[in-house]
């Protein structure tokens, strides 16, 4: 329960800080950008410029509300020595660090319904031909260019959760552009770690054995690349992988918590 009124208090000041809304505005004007952009092709193509320009907008907006909330408002409340306040209270150090998760994670998923509802009226939209009254759509043809966007926004709010988890166990001892540096660096090395080490097997690299421990070590999303790369063409991708990608993500997530309290546990803060 303190926990969750951790996580509540956390959420308030997420939405309230300047970059909640900035994230929100360029989300939108990206994806107005993708709508609007006159493109040399035709058609399905169009569509497809506009799928892969929103799913990347959405994963990249959420992301950095994430990374840049778990470095901001538990990095600051340390330095602040507003946590050791807040500790003076009956709350125990892990449900204050579960319960900043969480705070961050609920205004998280509230940005990720705002772009995705953008998202969604822009690709509709898009498949309409610009004309989405509702008697000149075709709503039944429409929905098919549409389902396929959900599994690639629930795997990119997963992917945006894992990497925020590790933010926030990386904040329980970094400063903020330090941690925010590391996530970032986290998030592109989650996105090719796969094909890095291929490559490497095949040049027969000396760097292979460090490329493979980051591979196991470290999130591996190279499936969601693929996925949305799926998507963008319009393919609909299997729910079991969603499952599975979850699933995995969950353990992430709880593995990166617990390291996360372990950090925090015996952390000074006077």
């Amino acid at each position: 329960m303190r926990s969750v009124t951790v996580a509540f208090s956390t959420f308030q000041e997420s939405v309230r800080q300047p970059v909640f809304y900035t994230l929100l505005v360029l989300g939108a004007v990206l994806l107005g950008f993708s709508y609007a952009m006159p493109t040399f092709t035709l058609g399905s193509e169009e569509v497809k410029f506009v799928r892969d320009i929103g799913l990347g907008t959405y994963t990249l907006c959420v992301l950095l509300l994430g990374i840049f909330s778990a470095a901001n408002l538990i990095t600051t409340e340390i330095d602040n020595k507003t946590a050791m306040t807040v500790m003076s209270k009956p709350l125990r150090r892990y449900e204050f660090v579960i319960g900043k998760f969480l705070g961050i994670a609920f205004s998280m998923a509230f940005l990720a319904f705002l772009i995705a509802a953008v998202f969604i009226a822009v690709t509709v939209a898009k498949v309409a031909g610009g004309d989405i009254v509702w008697r000149g759509a075709d709503y039944e043809a429409i929905w098919p260019e549409i389902s396929v966007l959900f599994p690639g926004l629930i795997l990119g709010f997963f992917e945006t959760l894992v990497l925020t988890a590790l933010s926030v166990a990386l904040s329980t001892r970094l400063p903020m552009i330090l941690n925010v540096s590391i996530s970032f660096g986290l998030f592109i090395i989650a996105s090719i770690s796969g094909p890095l080490v291929d490559y490497l097997k095949q040049q027969e690299s000396a760097a292979l054995p460090i490329a493979r421990v980051f591979y196991y070590i470290l999130p591996n999303f190279q499936s969601n690349t693929e996925t949305y790369s799926a998507i963008g063409l319009g393919r609909a991708v299997p729910w079991e992988l969603v499952a599975i990608t979850v699933v995995y993500s969950v353990l992430y997530i709880g593995a990166s918590m617990g390291a996360a309290v372990l950090l925090f546990e015996d952390r000074e803060l006077g």
